[in-house]
């Protein structure tokens, strides 16, 4: 008998998109335990992630032609069949670089790995050869102007159409659908925007200066591992989108001497940009994080980014470390959890992965976390409310009732804090960029003690 063949980039993309159909968890999670546990090659761990990525971006287009070539429901389609058959025709209708006879083969190979009847491996066969041929007949299903594939749940969609109109909510989705611009951070402790532009040149990778963040930088073309851009190990960079690098902005001015605080600090990505707009003034930084996988990535990005600072960081909730803290802060960034509905062109598992009812949820913590903050603050300091959601729930609902509760807070208006670029970006003083090339998704509104 002979040994069925080792799991390949397309086993593990469909294995992943299997387990995040059972689970709603980020499908990060889901492909890094897969990639390790199979142990494969980084070349087919792009391949997998692009494939990945690639079918939750176009979801809808890819079942509608499904439905076209299969007699059955897809929902009657067992689970590893129908990715199967997902990540076959995407790499044939969108990867030009992938021949058509090898999306057929490996999709059918995956089946024998999961060791799946041949019943089934000829079903997947014979649906995929199929989808070759009428291809001219079925791509003006999901290319029809009048009829677009907006590839985003439809209890979203309508709820952008009604808040941003039809226009908008198109190009919103049709730029999420799209792979992302790579947006670096530069870090300012070690080295400037200038240097690690050229740099980036003289290794042959295209380069930008943003137009919104002074220490962004786009590259626009560059899909290979971050670990292998010029000075990366030397911490001269991070990734970060650029409105999250003027998130971090909309705490200033920085009180010279002063403390801050990032409330939800992840896995440090704002933490390491506060530290570079404190460097300057002597202001000391502080970090907040409960999960333990996120503080141990804190704590490796900041030995990187940052070695010779020590960042005290409290592995606890903001509401428990608000309790035992004596420190008032001039500064408290408090980047909430969120839907995140803002952040899924990058993340696109997360448009499949919530639900309305999701929105109250979040924001019951969000006001918890807000009201915790207020304990801690200066009697002059700034309270930085963040999400990366589009949604009226999270964001200026959440301030309303924050507000309404707290009547010795104001909204303190963020346009002092940007610059001239950035302007257009907020509306009723508070920052609130679209999903775009240079920008994802975001809200901030500066909160301050009246008097």
């Amino acid at each position: 008998m002979s040994a069925l063949p080792a799991k390949s980039a397309r086993f593990i993309a469909i294995e992943t998109l299997c387990q995040l159909q059972k689970k709603r968890i980020p499908v990060n999670t889901i492909f890094s335990n897969l990639a390790a546990e199979h142990a494969i090659q980084s070349n087919d761990r792009q391949l997998a992630s692009n494939i990945i990525y690639g079918v939750l971006r176009k979801r809808q287009s890819l079942d509608c032609i499904l439905q076209k070539l299969c007699a059955k429901p897809l929902k009657k389609i067992k689970p590893f069949v129908y990715q199967a058959l997902s990540v076959g025709l995407y790499q044939i209708l969108f990867l030009d670089r992938i021949p058509e006879s090898a999306a057929v083969n490996e999709s059918v190979k995956a089946l024998q790995s999961a060791k799946l009847p041949k019943k089934l491996q000829g079903f997947v066969n014979g649906v995929l050869r199929n989808s070759i041929r009428k291809q001219k007949e079925l791509l003006p299903l999901i290319t029809d102007p009048e009829k677009p594939i907006l590839n985003h749940p439809h209890w979203l969609t309508d709820r952008w159409e009604k808040r941003f109109g039809k226009t908008e909510t198109l190009r919103i989705c049709s730029h999420n659908n799209e792979p992302p611009t790579l947006i670096l951070q530069v870090n300012s402790c070690k080295t400037s925007q200038d240097t690690l532009l050229t740099a980036c040149k003289n290794a042959g990778i295209a380069a930008e200066k943003g137009d919104y963040s002074e220490t962004a930088l786009l590259l626009p073309d560059y899909h290979g591992a971050i670990t292998a851009l010029p000075g990366f190990e030397e911490g001269f960079f991070q990734v970060q989108d650029q409105g999250a690098q003027l998130l971090s902005q909309l705490l200033g001015p920085i009180v010279s001497g002063g403390h801050y605080l990032d409330a939800c600090a992840g896995v440090g990505g704002k933490t390491s940009t506060i530290i570079q707009l404190c460097e300057s003034v002597q202001a000391d930084v502080t970090a907040v994080e409960p999960d333990k996988g996120r503080q141990q990535k804190f704590k490796e990005n900041m030995l990187r980014l940052h070695p010779d600072c020590s960042i005290p960081l409290f592995a606890e909730s903001l509401q428990k470390f608000s309790k035992g803290c004596t420190t008032r802060f001039h500064g408290i960034f408090l980047d909430a959890p969120c839907s995140g509905t803002g952040v899924t062109g990058r993340h696109p598992d997360i448009r499949w992965n919530r639900q309305m009812t999701d929105l109250h949820k979040y924001q019951r913590t969000q006001l918890e976390l807000l009201q915790a903050a207020t304990h801690i603050l200066h009697p002059n300091g700034i309270l930085l409310y963040a999400t990366c959601s589009l949604e009226e729930e999270e964001n200026e609902g959440v301030i309303e009732q924050f507000l309404a509760a707290n009547q010795d807070f104001s909204l303190d208006s963020c346009k002092t804090t940007l610059n001239t670029n950035s302007q257009h970006l907020l509306r009723n003083d508070c920052f609130s960029p679209l999903p775009q090339r240079e920008t994802d998704g975001f809200f901030g509104a500066r909160l301050v003690r009246k008097n």
